[in-house]
């Protein structure tokens, strides 16, 4: 079982962040989830970045970023944590969660996939 290290952006209002790591508890990968636990949140956020230190080194450290295409992504935190990402050359996926897509999701080319197990595996082993 091949080790992943991965960074989830996300909003603590919908069950994204929920969903996604479901769908990584099912894949063949042993996982390593870079992301902020609601159980852990961090302490302080330093505003005068768009992304916090301690979520780039985060984002540094994961082999993939995955994200949900519910256009609340769009805007926010977590959309500057995507873009963010990107800039560091990042394989970053989104799966289908919502019916409509992120217009940022959109415009950064970003893949969307099906919300399924050997969708997710089938891209990660081409790109991750």
């Amino acid at each position: 079982m091949s080790k992943k290290n991965v960074f989830i952006p996300h909003r603590w209002g919908n069950e994204d962040y929920g969903d996604l790591s479901a769908l990584l508890d099912r894949t063949m990968f042993n996982v390593v989830d870079y992301s902020v636990p609601s159980n852990m949140p961090l302490q302080s956020i330093d505003y005068r970045y768009k992304v916090d230190p301690q979520i780039r080194k985060k984002i540094q450290y994961a082999s993939f970023v995955l994200c949900s295409n519910r256009p609340a992504n769009g805007s926010g935190i977590a959309s500057e944590e995507i873009r963010y990402a990107v800039s560091l050359g990042k394989p970053v996926v989104a799966v289908r969660i919502t019916n409509s897509t992120s217009s940022l999701i959109t415009s950064l080319d970003i893949p969307v996939i099906s919300c399924r197990r050997d969708s997710l595996e089938t891209w990660v082993n081409l790109n991750a």
